[in-house]
């Protein structure tokens, strides 16, 4: 098996193509991650990746200890620093040089903006993993839509992290009034009272929606 290539976005059950670039390379996107966008199928696997069962024993698929040392800080548990946000993001040494390609770059981009900003990757409950959410008509004729739960969720974190976004500048903007700072949070605690519904979904009681 140590022989075998290490697995990349194509061996994903996740990975769906959509063409391919000028090199030939097979672009495509990722449906539990889709606010990657389009993304070369050589990009290497994520800590969401899952195995094609036709790729199952045609790569190296990594183990639990290996998908955990590549998730981003922001999904990790540790007794370290409080998760970075907009108000108190991660610093540190920027000295020295680094080389890297195109894809590469892109990949360090990828894990600052996650590290740095709200932008992080909370886990899902694992008795959601794999499922899906289906969305079936009262009339038995038209057809039900299936969505996978991952692809769902992120969707949820990310209305979540906009909905922080628009907190935080909300507070910081300096020509609207307190008065109306006040007003505005209303509707915006009234947003999150209203997302409660999904909690249902986060692993971890602090990645939560609350209304207050």
């Amino acid at each position: 098996m140590s022989d075998l290539p290490e697995a990349v976005c194509a061996d994903c059950i996740s990975f769906s193509g959509e063409g391919r670039d000028a090199d030939g390379q097979i672009l495509g996107r990722c449906r539990f991650r889709p606010e990657l966008g389009l993304i070369p199928e050589s990009l290497p696997y994520c800590h969401v990746f899952q195995v094609r069962s036709s790729r199952a024993q045609q790569v190296r698929v990594p183990d639990q200890k290996a998908r955990s040392a590549r998730q981003p800080r922001a999904v990790q548990k540790s007794a370290g620093p409080a998760r970075a946000t907009l108000a108190r993001p991660t610093t540190g040494d920027t000295d020295g040089e680094i080389s890297v390609d195109r894809n590469g770059l892109k990949q360090v981009l990828r894990e600052l903006l996650e590290e740095e900003t709200l932008f992080g990757y909370p886990p899902m409950g694992g008795r959601w993993e794999g499922g899906s959410l289906v969305m079936k008509p009262a009339d038995p004729s038209l057809q039900a839509k299936e969505v996978p739960l991952e692809s769902f969720f992120h969707k949820v974190v990310m209305l979540r992290d906009r909905l922080r976004v628009l907190e935080a500048k909300l507070n910081a903007h300096d020509k609207l009034t307190d008065q109306e700072k006040v007003e505005l949070q209303q509707y915006i605690s009234k947003c999150y009272g209203t997302l409660t519904t999904f909690n249902v979904l986060f692993r971890d009681k602090e990645d939560q929606f609350a209304s207050k």
